[in-house]
């Protein structure tokens, strides 16, 4: 897959950068002091928290991870990408969704997976390419984007209004630095404010159906349900307070972390396997497919041997191992 030159590729970001610490800047230097005279430190104060808010999600929504998969090695299954199907459907709240192939990464891509053609990696949830940020927007950073696109749009506002207010206290007086800086950072503001009070009205209602950028452009769930979607309500609260996700792409930092308590309970009784029909197959999402009684390479782990079961292979595994293991990712 193509990726963008490492010269070119930091570009956008760092004309973003520079726009939002020089405008802000300027606002802090020139027209906050003449507001802070007139009205005290409530302009300063309000606008240095939105301020930190805005650089804080920046940052994170840059630098995070965005939920990458690493690429199975070359050494395990190697021959895999020669006779897998290049979909398989699975079944997700009564809708059938198509996970494909990846010929890049080498498994099957989880349900709203994508594999992003400037990193060269296949990211979970995927919704787009930001350039302004020089990172990909998926499941681990998608909440820090969208507070950005929030709080920068009510950052810019708030600064455009406060310098109106200095240019018409001071309209006699244009030809002062304060009141010219003033004009230039109301210009620059008005130039962007509308592409970026549009774009954060966009994601507002993506989160509020519950879809990606990615699935809304290529029609994906147009004129049918969403199997994805939690409701309204329940799709803001998830994108808002929904749990932070490990990075997969250094699991040994989690290892050790958790640490489960066995349950008090007894344990439930192990069933033998005595015929094909009660094998039920799983597919990559752990989403069971009711219908399927056939047995295949996807429900070998669970063929008795010896009168017992034998173990599931390990989540991440079961990824990475493509169309020869397709068992839940997390």
């Amino acid at each position: 897959m193509p990726s963008c030159k490492p010269k070119t590729r930091f570009i956008p970001a760092t004309c973003a950068w520079t726009l939002l610490l020089a405008c802000t800047t300027l606002f802090f230097v020139f027209p906050c002091i003449s507001l802070y005279n007139k009205w005290g430190i409530y302009v300063p104060v309000y606008q240095g928290v939105v301020t930190l808010f805005v650089v804080l999600n920046f940052s994170l929504a840059t630098f995070m991870d965005p939920g990458v998969i690493p690429k199975a090695s070359t050494d395990e299954d190697r021959d895999d990408d020669f006779r897998a199907p290049l979909y398989k459907n699975v079944e997700i709240n009564g809708i059938t969704v198509r996970m494909k192939w990846c010929v890049t990464c080498h498994f099957y891509r989880p349900p709203r997976c994508s594999h992003c053609s400037v990193c060269n990696h296949c990211i979970e949830t995927f919704d787009h390419h930001c350039p302004w940020v020089n990172n990909c927007i998926g499941r681990r950073n998608y909440r820090y984007f969208f507070m950005f696109l929030c709080s920068l749009s009510i950052h810019m506002i708030s600064i455009f209004t406060f310098c109106l207010i200095h240019v018409l206290d001071r309209k006699e007086f244009l030809t002062e630095t304060n009141t010219i800086v003033s004009m230039v950072v109301m210009g620059v503001i008005a130039l962007l404010l509308i592409p970026i009070l549009g774009l954060t009205g966009f994601h507002m209602v993506l989160v509020s159906r519950g879809r990606t950028t990615n699935e809304q452009v290529t029609g994906k769930f147009r004129g049918g349900y969403n199997p994805f979607s939690r409701g309204c309500c329940r799709n803001c609260c998830f994108i808002l307070c929904g749990p932070q996700y490990p990075s997969i792409k250094r699991p040994a930092k989690y290892i050790g972390r958790y640490k489960f308590k066995p349950s008090a309970s007894p344990p439930a009784p192990v069933s033998t396997i005595t015929s094909q029909s009660q094998v039920r197959v799983y597919m990559d999402n752990g989403v069971q497919a009711p219908n399927s009684t056939a047995y295949s390479q996807d429900t070998a782990g669970l063929i008795t041997q010896d009168n017992g079961l034998r173990p599931l292979p390990s989540p991440c595994r079961a990824i990475q191992h493509g169309p020869s293991c397709s068992h839940n990712y997390h």
